[in-house]
């Protein structure tokens, strides 16, 4: 696990660095402390971090949307002085917003919050494809897509790999509701982290991908996302 903590208060940033340095430690997470955040080029690698808002060079709102797009499933928490920040949190959706004032008492409860989110996150489903057991992490799968009894797992990434199996997308459906998958028509099953725009016709996912929305139960599927939306965004710790 690699754990990002950003400030461009030296003060501020070794403060929240050593308040984590042991719960670092419990987990076996490898911290990065950053004053410069315009000088982090590869993001990706990052589970959880701990971003300052007001910064000078970079904001902490542009590197929340940076590390969002690096790493979809990344558990991220605000760090600042200033709670007016605070609705401004629902778009990357982050996780926490902690008040600087309140370090001491609530930066490790939180942390140990922000872990078991991650590895809620981390959940995998097993396949059986082309005659192979595959593991497929969950936080890499844009999409369910069914023929009959047969599902093809669309995952995200460069190369855009396909794993076909057999399974009843009923089922599939049930299996992955709590751990957010939204069955948004006959024959798509959707990662909700992975939804760019949810429309009365399709859902728009981050690589473009339009998929068919049910008419008939719009309004109820948008409800679904909505408060899965809620629950994943950010709360004043």
């Amino acid at each position: 696990m690699k754990v990002l903590v950003c400030d461009d208060c030296q003060e501020d940033l070794d403060r929240v660095a050593a308040l984590l340095a042991e719960p670092c430690r419990k987990v076996q997470a490898q911290m990065t402390a950053a004053s410069r955040p315009e000088e982090l080029d590869d993001l990706s690698g990052f589970d959880l971090a701990f971003l300052d808002i007001d910064m000078k060079e970079m904001d902490g709102l542009t590197l929340a949307r940076r590390l969002r797009a690096a790493r979809p499933d990344a558990v991220i928490v605000f760090v600042t002085n200033f709670v007016q920040y605070a609705p401004e949190g629902y778009e990357v959706q982050a996780f926490r917003y902690l008040l600087k004032p309140t370090l001491e008492e609530k930066l490790v409860p939180c942390f140990d919050l922000a872990v078991k989110e991650l590895l809620s996150r981390r959940q995998s489903i097993t396949v059986c494809s082309d005659r192979e057991m595959v593991e497929l992490p969950l936080r890499e799968i844009f999409y369910f897509q069914s023929d009959q009894r047969t599902a093809t797992a669309h995952l995200a990434g460069d190369d855009q790999k396909e794993y076909r199996f057999y399974v009843s997308m009923t089922d599939l459906a049930k299996e992955l509701e709590d751990v957010g998958f939204l069955r948004v028509q006959r024959s798509y099953l959707v990662n909700m982290a992975y939804i760019r725009r949810f429309q009365s016709d399709a859902v728009e996912l981050q690589n473009g991908t339009r998929l068919p929305v049910s008419e008939k139960y719009y309004a109820q599927l948008k409800q679904q996302y909505l408060l899965w939306k809620g629950k994943t965004t950010w709360k004043l710790f």
